[in-house]
Order: C-alpha cells, then structure tokens, then sequence
C-alpha cells in the first residue's frame, strides 16, 4: 500500500474460501483436512506470480495479493483459474476429495488504500460470493456498502422485533398420502419489519444465529408453536425448526420440557427439524441433544436431505423418525430419471430403517401421483397448501385434501 501511494499504483486483494472445508474436517479428521490445505495451497501457487503473496488466514480461508498494476481483467482471469483448479478431485490419503471455492475480489486504490477498510470491502465481496453459491467470482461495489449498511440496521432492529410485536409464525401443512388428510404442520418463521417490510428468513436468520438472538427468538416460536398446537385435534402434530446454534445450547432440553409442559402438548405431538449443516457443525453434541429429546418422545426430523454430504452414518446414529427429501430432487423426479432413483431409493432405504418420509416442493398433481406410486408417506409443498396464519389452520386440517382442492 505504501508503494500505491507512493507511485500511483494499483494492485488487487482476493480473499477465497473452500466452501466445504468444515464439512472435510468434520467427515475426515483434522490431519486430512491440513493435508487439503497443502494441496490447496501448492495449487494456488502454481497459478500466481513471484511478486504475488498468498497467506491462508482461517478454516479454509486464503488472501492474494495481486501484483502491482495488475488489469482488473486479469485479475477475473486468476480467480477463473482459482475457480477451475479447485474442481479437480484431491487425492488425500489415498482418498478423492472434492471441494469448491468462492472469491471475493477488492482493488486498491478504487476500494481503499487503507489497510482495515480494503479487508473489510474484500471480506464483503466474499460473502455476497458465497451466497450467489459455490464457485462465484465476486469484485466489491459501491452496492456492497448499501448491502452492509442494510445488515447493520436489521442487526440492530432484529434485537427488539421480538418485543415490537414483529415476529410471528407461518404454519405449512404436511399431507398423510395414506389417508389423504392433513397430519400437521411446520411453523415458520416470519419477520415483518416496520418500515422495510417482510424480511426473508434467509436474511435475518443468520444474523440471529451470529448475534446469539436465535436462542430467545428459537424459545419464542417454540413456545407459540406448541401453545397453538395445544388447541388443535390431537392427531396432528407440529413441527419446528433447531439451529446448529440452538442445539448447542446446553438449557435446550429443559426449555423444551418447559414449553411443553406449559402449553400441555404431548411430546409425541412436537417434531424438530434439523438441518444436515446442523449435524456437520459438531455430529456428536448433536446426537447426545437430539437423544434426549427423543427420550422425551419428542420426534426428530432430517430436512432438505441430499443437499450436503448425506452420510448413512445420520440415518443409522441418529434417533430420526422422519426423513425429508429436498425439494430439488422433487421438482426434477418426473425429468429426471437420475433424480427419480434417488427418491425412489431413499423412500426404500428410509422405511427399511423404519424412518417416515416426507417430499418437500410439491406443486403439481403429477408429482402427488408419483410420490404415491413408490410409497412416500407424505407431501408438503404449495399443492398440498401454503404457509397459512394460525387462525387458518383448523378450517384446512378439517377437510381432506381433494375438497380443499376444489375449494
């Protein structure tokens, strides 16, 4: 920075992460992932200059910087080349590894010739990256600073929605296709913002995780949930969603046993979902949590299955009654006959393991049928219903499902 200054000249920072590398750690040890940092690094080498430095800073984690008066057309062209030497598989320990990377990309002196503020605009480039999805090539802009800004203000309105009245939750049913009527329903998360209006779960739910208001806000759906759930006939059931924060929480167990108890909702009539990120995140405090809730007899979810690693080992360690299979293998099953193997073979895997089954993303009646076909035990999606108010809810569980079709 101080030969820019000096001689008016520019240069480029590139900050990269390997998307999965926590999911590397956690599945093949910690010698397994370092040997993948190696590899990674050696790669990386390979594809810069002399003059270029690299440094691998956290986790999966690495920064460039660019040699000076290098053409933000070139840069582009070395993140591309990140990009594709990434795919390659690494053979570690005899074993194929297959990662991707996301680049966010800062350049001085347009972004800043000040240390702290370059790091941040490259650290903001990178996350509007990773959330494009894996292998997206990210340069910071003047909208990055309106997008942090944006992120600031729901961290800190986030903090007193709760008490403002501004949460509430969304009830989605699930189908019997057994018995062609509604068998419960997942509570959804909602945030109504005041003056910016409703705010999308995948917008303020990571900013509640990192700032610890899961923990309160979590406690709160669970409570309203089973409080709503109390009033409903009792062959329905209610399910919520746990964060990998929120299963990490040791006061977890005795806030549910709480809830329960104060709004008198029989355990087998509340069901946690959990996510496979969850799972990744730390496999064992998850299992030794979701045991005990299930001792309980509350029921245990899997959601958005196939989308991770799905490893066999959550299907066999874990106390799961139910399976929920992506909707992205749903929308393709009847194009795809890739994608209908895979639902077809998991329905069967799942019951042999005695673990229910349920299609997330179902739209179509063609889809309904299928489902039925190869023995799936129920439906959620738009065709089956879509998230509803509270007040809602016993008008739709009353009717089978072929008359809320036609009305």
């Amino acid at each position: 920075m101080a030969d820019a200054k000096q001689f008016d000249q520019h240069f480029a920072l590139l900050l990269f992460d390997i998307n999965n590398f926590d999911e590397v750690n956690a599945y093949f040890g910690r010698a397994m992932a370092d040997a993948l940092l190696v590899e990674v690094a050696a790669r990386i080498r390979k594809l810069t200059r002399e003059t270029d430095d690299i440094a691998r800073l956290e986790g999966g984690e690495f920064a460039i910087i660019a040699a000076r008066d290098i053409r933000p057309d070139q840069i582009r062209f070395l993140a591309k080349q990140i990009i594709d030497v990434m795919r390659a598989p690494f053979l570690i320990g005899g074993r194929e590894i297959y990662c991707r990377a996301s680049i966010g990309i800062a350049l001085a002196p347009t972004d800043g010739l000040d240390a702290n503020q370059l790091l941040r605009c490259v650290d903001t480039a990178l996350h509007r990256a990773k959330t494009r999805g894996a292998s997206s090539i990210q340069f910071f802009s003047a909208n990055d600073n309106e997008a942090a800004a944006r992120r600031h203000a729901l961290e800190r309105d986030l903090a007193s929605a709760l008490a403002n009245d501004q949460l509430w939750l969304a009830f989605q049913p699930f189908l019997d296709l057994g018995s062609d009527r509604i068998r419960g329903f997942e509570a959804l998360l909602r945030w109504q913002h005041p003056t910016l209006g409703a705010i999308p779960p995948s917008e303020f739910i990571p900013i509640a995780e990192e700032t610890g208001l899961i923990h309160s806000i979590g406690h709160w759906a669970a409570k309203t949930a089973c409080l709503a759930a109390a009033q409903w006939p009792r062959d329905l059931r209610v399910s919520v969603n746990l964060s990998a924060v929120q299963l990490k929480d040791k006061a977890l167990l005795d806030g549910i046993v709480a809830t329960l108890a104060e709004a008198g909702l029989e355990p087998r009539r509340l069901e946690v979902e959990i996510t496979e990120s969850v799972l990744i995140s730390d496999f064992e405090d998850a299992i030794s949590s979701l045991q005990s809730l299930s001792f309980l007899s509350v029921t245990v979810a899997l959601d958005d299955f196939g989308t991770g690693f799905s490893s066999l080992t959550y299907l066999r360690k874990l106390p799961l009654s139910r399976l929920k299979i992506d909707r992205s293998f749903v929308q393709d099953m009847l194009t795809d006959a890739d994608c209908a193997a895979i639902v077809r073979s998991l329905i069967e895997l799942a019951h042999e393991l005695r673990i229910e089954v349920t299609a997330e993303g179902v739209e179509t009646p063609e889809q309904l049928d299928y489902l039925r076909r190869v023995g799936c035990d129920e439906a959620q999606g738009y065709l089956i219903g879509k998230p509803v108010r509270i007040d809602d809810i016993l008008c739709i569980a009353a009717k089978p499902f072929g008359q809320q079709l036609n009305t």
